[in-house]
């Protein structure tokens, strides 16, 4: 049996630039049967898309009165490093990111007050090391929400 898994996805906002970080859970799901991995990547994009759908509207649209084309920029399915990133979202934060040796989408992202203290803490970390991230590491402004922040629920 698969464990839960937090994924994390940047996408980018055209031609403005605006960029959104969202955390979501894929659920656990039987390594053996292919449908219940197909309906767990399923649950996971579901939220991801909900998320990215709430932000536009009730966010993105309101501050910015352009047609916006969203792209996915980087996806992390490990810890990333920092604290920022383990809890609710936030309006604003600064999110390091690093391509890796695996090409686009994935990346290693974290949070931390410099760049060198980023690839410190990613060299503390050998699962995220295994994912053979490149330097440099570029400074990136986020909007961060995640699958606990409820959208749904929230007053714009």
């Amino acid at each position: 049996m698969g464990a839960p898994i937090k994924i994390f996805r940047l996408f980018s906002y055209q031609p403005c630039g605006h960029e959104l970080l969202v955390r979501v859970v894929r659920p656990a799901a039987s390594n053996a049967d292919q449908g219940a991995l197909d309906a767990a990547d399923d649950v996971a994009d579901s939220a991801a898309e909900q998320l990215c759908t709430w932000w536009e509207q009730q966010r993105l649209q309101p501050e910015c009165p352009h047609r916006h084309t969203p792209s996915l920029v980087a996806e992390m399915q490990e810890e990333p490093v920092g604290e920022d990133l383990f809890g609710l979202g936030r309006p604003r934060l600064g999110v390091w990111a690093a391509k890796t040796k695996y090409g686009a989408p994935w990346m290693v992202l974290g949070t931390a007050s410099t760049e060198a203290e980023f690839w410190q803490q990613v060299e503390d970390d050998s699962a995220l090391l295994a994912l053979g991230p490149l330097a440099p590491a570029e400074l990136r402004d986020v909007c961060f929400l995640t699958d606990e922040d409820a959208p749904s629920s929230r007053q714009s």
